[in-house]
């Protein structure tokens, strides 16, 4: 039975007709379609409220992706799972009134831990057997008060230990909900996971790992005394990996170079099992919804892999003899609202909008990419044709090619540039010698040399002239020189070994047990991987457990090559507003909360009964706004910000004043801008004991702070307002404003 029959079919028995829908034939576009659906809607219980409906299949060298899309008027979700339903990225939008922040600044919707429990759900969901989400360092720094969106990311362990798989998630505050998530997947990998088991231990690992470290001994200028110091700096050098099934030192680097080989840079996923999905029954189908239906209908007469390369192959213009098919991918045409009926031109042939409204009629684009292996590398095609007829709509390519001779040799470039230097920078060259050289490409068509200064028979990279030659004509085509001539050189004596600046290097990175990338020859993995050898690869990612040097303890700048110290930049951590003088303090809890947002005082201190001076409480005031002023030298800033919000004038800037209570008040709502409404004469009344003692240009604003609840005053209902203010007082007082 043709699709749109089977949806009107379901669609009646959906009104309650109770009609019966024969099974569809297995291995069609809609019975993929179908599985993945009911698969993707199970797990993120996707409910029945979307009027739009896309799925479309992105056919891999080896496997499959679908992109699922579901679309209301005021919402959207769109969602790319593998074949079995496996939910690899989801993205949601809901079309949702913004916070009002300024005159309605609060506390946001919810907290960062809040946020994280949503995350852990959603995690828990879309996770599958023997994976774990290992959140990174700093997740939880804090957030301020606009905060509309938290963000999560972290490390997929598989089995127990981290691999190269990574995912992010991100909670909206408005919606309460996750709206974002991406990750990898070990589908884009090449054979099974194997077991984490090892022969090996990491220390084991680490000194095999120090042995391929590569290292120069140069003078470098110390920052302490501008003295220029030996050191042992780490130079590029190739990767390697100790194989916790073998123990051994295998070089990552070569691999990877082999497996770039062919390659340049193709989406490639890898195989699943994919075309074993079970018959299309009335059971399944009832579980979607007719939106769902009409959605998978509009694949109806799609072809497949097979009779699109046929289709391709008749333009024997394009020379595709010798090429693979490496990759297929849908796109189903969208639907616009709000357009008349008018003519649509699809094939020469014109049909009305309302014809085109049959999903089967729906038109659908398929992106093919082809490869062909030469001498020299590959040779690529891109193709678009339309996925139902096989019409040709689109074409472009590349061929490899060979870099072509250049005319001038290394050897004669170089005399060209010391000749040059020798009359442009005589003195300085006289104390350098060649550095470093770089061979002329095709691209680039010149050969560069960099000749660096050598004292105690070490290189000092800091003072150097470099050149580039043209390998055509010899021409000069680039110098620059940076020279010291008055730097101090500390002597060469007393060194480390080479051995022992490997050693000491190796300690600053962290070794463990890991998944790791690794290339594997494809010719050893049997017949699954042949569409990818055809398509030009030799070698495809694995994943395997092993040691490599992890992340670093902080930023290396290599080992004193007379201490034999690693000379370490420590990396700058997310700094969170915390406080160690609260313990026990009434004002506690609202301080520490004030903190998560990064609203209060940064230097580590609440002092909450210090009293409360006029910049300390600017500073209180605009942390609110996103600000953070904590240094003697921002108080202009400072300043500038509370003119800016109406809260001071440049006059009454007085940055030692003790407030007093009634200050501390005005200064809040000013900074609200209620200053206009306060500051009207003979409307106001409140019932504060000591109302009489209020001075008249405060009435107005101790009115405002009773009636919005922020002032309740002392154990004998006083408002104080020449008190002198605490600074507990003035953190509460607004940490109930955002709290309203």
């Amino acid at each position: 039975m043709k699709i749109r029959k089977l949806l009107s079919a379901v669609l009646t028995l959906t009104l309650g007709m109770g009609l019966a829908v024969p099974a569809l034939a297995a291995g069609t576009a809609e019975e993929r379609l179908v599985k993945v659906t009911q698969a993707v809607k199970s797990t993120l219980g996707v409910e029945d409220e979307y009027e739009e409906f896309y799925g479309e299949p992105n056919e891999t060298l080896l496997g499959s992706r679908w992109s699922l899309s579901w679309t209301a008027p005021d919402k959207s979700l769109s969602v790319t799972a593998t074949e079995e339903g496996k939910v690899l990225s989801m993205s949601l939008w809901q079309n949702s009134p913004a916070a009002v922040r300024r005159n309605g600044l609060h506390f946001p919707a919810m907290t960062l831990s809040q946020a994280k429990i949503l995350a852990d759900s959603f995690l828990d969901r879309v996770l599958t057997e023997g994976e774990e989400a290992v959140y990174s360092d700093g997740w939880d720094s804090s957030a301020g008060l606009n905060v509309s969106q938290y963000s999560f990311g972290g490390t997929i362990y598989l089995n127990g230990i981290p691999s190269p798989l990574s995912f992010r998630v991100r909670v909206s505050v408005d919606q309460g909900a996750v709206t974002y998530f991406h990750r990898d997947d070990p589908s884009g990998y090449v054979g099974q996971v194997p077991a984490p088991t090892t022969v090996t231990t990491a220390e084991a690992a680490r000194a095999l790992l120090s042995e391929n470290l590569n290292f120069e001994l140069i003078y470098v200028r110390d920052k302490a005394d501008e003295k220029a110091v030996l050191r042992y700096v780490p130079r590029a050098s190739d990767d390697y990996y100790v194989d916790a099934a073998t123990g051994e030192l295998i070089n990552l680097t070569e691999l990877r170079r082999l497996l770039s080989q062919g390659e340049t840079g193709a989406d490639l996923t890898v195989k699943n099992d994919m075309m074993a999905t079970p018959e299309m029954t009335d059971s399944n189908l009832s579980q979607l919804s007719p939106t769902e239906l009409e959605g998978i209908a509009k694949l109806e007469g799609v072809l497949d892999r097979d009779g699109l390369d046929k289709a391709a192959r008749v333009w024997t213009e394009l020379g595709l003899a010798g090429f693979e098919l490496s990759t297929v991918s849908y796109r189903v045409e969208r639907e616009e609202s709000g357009i008349s009926p008018m003519p649509i031109v699809v094939n020469d042939a014109a049909r009305t909008a309302e014809e085109a409204k049959n999903p089967a009629d729906t038109r659908v684009t398929a992106y093919l990419t082809y490869a062909k292996k030469t001498g020299t590398g590959v040779s690529r095609r891109s193709l678009t044709l339309d996925a139902k007829t096989g019409e040709l709509q689109g074409l472009s390519g590349y061929n490899s090619y060979a870099d072509e001779p250049v005319k001038l040799t290394q050897a004669q470039a170089q005399a060209r540039a010391e000749a040059f230097l020798a009359k442009l920078w005589p003195d300085q060259l006289a104390k350098c010698e060649v550095y470093t050289s770089y061979d002329a490409g095709r691209l680039s068509d010149a050969y560069s040399f960099t000749f660096a200064q050598k004292v105690n028979g070490y290189f000092f990279p800091e003072n150097a002239l470099t050149v580039r030659v043209s390998a055509d004509d010899g021409a000069i085509m680039a110098a620059s020189k940076g020279f010291d001539d008055d730097v101090e050189f500390d002597e060469a004596e007393g060194l480390i070994s080479l051995d022992e600046a490997k050693a000491s290097w190796a300690s600053t990175y962290a070794v463990e047990l890991a998944y790791l990338a690794i290339p594997v020859k494809l010719d050893l993995l049997g017949a699954d991987v042949q569409p990818l050898v055809k398509a030009g690869y030799s070698y495809y990612n694995t994943l395997k457990p092993g040691y490599a040097l992890g992340e670093q303890s902080g930023w290396g700048r290599g080992v004193d090559a007379k201490t034999g110290e690693p000379v370490m930049e420590t990396r700058s951590e997310t700094q969170t507003m915390t406080y160690d003088d609260l313990s026990g303090h009434w004002a506690e809890s609202a301080l520490r909360e004030l903190a998560l947002y990064n609203v209060g005082w940064w230097d580590g201190k609440a002092d909450p009964e210090g009293k409360l001076t006029q910049a300390e409480y600017l500073k209180l005031l605009s942390s609110a706004d996103g600000y953070r002023f904590s240094a003697d030298q921002d108080a202009d800033s400072l300043y500038a910000y509370a003119y800016r919000q109406g809260i001071l004038t440049e006059g009454e800037r007085d940055e030692g004043k003790i407030l007093t209570r009634a200050d501390m008040v005005r200064m809040l709502l000013d900074s609200l801008s209620y200053q206009a409404v306060a500051n009207l004469p003979g409307i106001f009344r409140c019932d504060y004991a000591d109302a009489d003692t209020i001075p008249a240009g405060h009435m107005g604003y101790a009115a405002l702070a009773q009636a919005l609840g922020l002032v309740v005053g002392n154990e004998k209902g006083n408002y104080l307002a020449s008190a002198p203010a605490l600074r507990c007082e003035a953190a509460v007082l607004l940490w109930r404003y955002l709290s309203r």
